[in-house]
């Protein structure tokens, strides 16, 4: 009786260190997989802020490691979980926190955990704002380990640091490092892709075309593949290898797995046209577009092409006002709608200087000394009335929409020259003589512009323009407007380019249009990939420096809108330090 009872005492026990074993070890368990479904969020949004559901796993992550720790101090798991949470919280920011973590694991760790504790540690120190620091401790371990996996990741958060000031050749020349060491399907995916942009922003598309094709074989955001692929084709288009782009571009269309990227792969093909001069081909290419894609970005960017032409081409201010206006109606969300309304605002000017400039001849037209009766004159003056605008003022108004809005530098010279050979009283003289210097600069007609500057400092020597000109060197005070039209010309081909010559138009001069319309480009630029913070820095900055514009009233909803993100988000956050999970 003894026997048995002391036997089924033995089981019992065995049966409960069991169950405490298994408890643990699925609680550990449950923690890695949440980390490693949070990683995976996060890779395929590679290059962007981390997503919201990542963040909420790594924070389901650090609450399962802190129940493993408070219910199992003991656990062979301990330090396993104290690195798991450490990585987790790097990724939420809580720096100070992961390093307290990564000090026990320094301390009480094996030599690979050690390794990668020192790794994290260095990143931390990085985030909190000590470059150097992490650089050199990411150089100690890069010299030390022996893991190829580690040293991987060390060039890759050297190329990282380095980007971030601004010393590309150095983040190339790790990020190459990297790409060898790493035999991780995913990391050669992260590491190919930021080794593929910069390397195309750069202008090397040898090497760009090289990693995007990496880039194609292992990433694993279908979103990433996908844009791998465009920018292959982008580049061949670069380099003018039309036929090869063409077949590509054609071979796509008839394959469904590209069947997401088709509105994108037909827009590239009027890109391609455009580049070997096949104009007639486009407008009808970029109407089947509109019809085919409907309310998408796709469909969105074919109506602002449509618009540039019936600017740039065909001069049918009527209808390409109509074309921009549709832009945001098919996708608020298209990066060409700011572009679009600005666009639109800019007829919109145009055509009131116009109808200006319409009344001003006409009341000159009358023959003065044509005796009309009382009633008549009242007619007359109902139905003209003398603008407030002077003409010389309708004529730099007009000439100055040409050629910033509409890139019509011609057009716009011939309505200053008006203002210079006719209305030297005036006085948008001087103004107008500078400005057509800079636009025959701008056209690289060196000999007019330095005859026009002559011109103006003869002419006007005390002037404010006569003061901008030293040694013959016009100080481009149009460059603003220069620099925001090239901004829109890159925007299609090569965004981040694009996003940081609206910068440079902001920094030229915050008080104009276009450095509100600029702000608004990059704030939605950053929106839409989920770039919150650097997005509601520019909703802020319309909001304080323009507050009366027409940006100004969607950036403060969309802030709004924001705010009550990251609000829940910090929310969700601060649990993960209060308590561990209960059962």
């Amino acid at each position: 009786m003894n026997s048995n009872l002391l036997s089924k005492s033995i089981i019992y026990c065995v049966f409960l260190l069991g169950l405490g074993s298994c408890a643990y070890f699925n609680t550990f368990y449950n923690a890695r997989q949440y980390y490693e479904e949070a990683e995976k969020i996060r890779l395929q949004k590679e290059g962007e802020s981390i997503p919201i559901t990542a963040m909420d796993k790594y924070g389901k992550t650090i609450q399962k490691c802190q129940k493993v720790l408070n219910d199992f101090p003991e656990t062979k798991f301990r330090i396993d979980a104290i690195l798991l949470m450490a990585k987790a919280r790097y990724y939420r920011k809580d720096y100070e926190f992961a390093i307290d973590d990564l000090k026990v694991v320094s301390a009480d760790g094996n030599q690979k955990q050690i390794e990668e504790a020192q790794y994290w540690r260095s990143l931390c120190k990085w985030k909190k704002g000590n470059a150097q620091t992490g650089i050199d401790e990411l150089t100690d371990l890069l010299g030390k380990s022996k893991s190829k996996e580690v040293q991987s990741r060390c060039h890759l958060s050297l190329a990282e640091i380095a980007n971030e000031l601004k010393d590309s050749d150095l983040a190339l020349t790790h990020l190459q490092e990297g790409a060898k060491l790493t035999k991780d399907r995913a990391q050669k995916g992260v590491i190919y892709t930021r080794l593929a942009e910069m390397a195309f922003n750069r202008e090397n598309y040898e090497l760009a075309i090289n990693a995007y094709g990496k880039v194609v074989a292992n990433s694993l955001s279908k979103e990433k593949v996908e844009k791998a692929h465009l920018q292959i084709l982008k580049i061949l288009r670069l380099e003018k290898k039309y036929r090869s782009a063409a077949r590509k571009i054609k071979g796509m269309l008839t394959d469904d797995k590209f069947k997401r990227i088709a509105g994108y792969l037909e827009l590239e093909l009027v890109q391609l046209y455009r580049a070997q001069g096949e104009e007639s081909e486009i407008e009808s290419r970029l109407e089947i577009i509109v019809n085919a894609y409907q309310r998408t970005p796709v469909s969105a960017e074919a109506y602002y092409y449509l618009g540039e032409i019936y600017t740039s081409q065909k001069w049918d201010l009527e209808k390409s006002k109509d074309y921009f206006n549709l832009v945001s109606k098919e996708s608020s969300k298209s990066l060409f709608t700011p572009m679009a309304k600005s666009k639109s605002n800019a007829i919109g000017r145009y055509q009131e200087a116009e109808k200006d400039l319409e009344s001003h001849f006409i009341l000159l037209n009358q023959d003065s000394t044509l005796l009309v009766s009382e009633s008549d004159t009242t007619k007359q003056s109902v139905s003209i009335i003398k603008p407030d605008r002077s003409i010389p003022e309708l004529y730099y108004q007009l000439g100055d929409l040409e050629a910033f809005s509409f890139n019509r530098n011609s057009e716009g010279i011939a309505f200053l020259q008006k203002i210079i050979t006719d209305y030297s009283e005036s006085s948008f003289h001087a103004k107008s003589m500078f400005t057509i210097a800079f636009m025959y600069e701008s056209n690289g007609d060196s000999l007019n512009a330095l005859l026009m500057r002559n011109r103006l400092k003869k002419d006007y020597p005390k002037s404010e323009y006569a003061a901008y000109l030293s040694d013959d060197i016009i100080v481009e005070k149009k460059e603003q407007e220069l620099v925001f039209s090239q901004a829109n010309k890159e925007i299609s081909l090569n965004p981040e380019e694009s996003i940081s010559l609206f910068k440079k138009t902001i920094n030229l001069n915050t008080e104009t249009e276009v450095s509100v319309i600029a702000a608004y480009t990059i704030s939605y630029y950053y929106d839409q990939n989920a770039e919150i913070d650097s997005a509601m820095k520019y909703y802020e900055w319309i909001q304080e420096n323009h507050p009366r514009s027409d940006q100004a009233q969607s950036a403060s909803l969309r802030l709004k809108s924001l705010q009550m993100v990251l609000s829940a988000l910090e929310v969700e956050q601060d649990s993960t330090q209060i308590a561990p999970e209960q059962n």
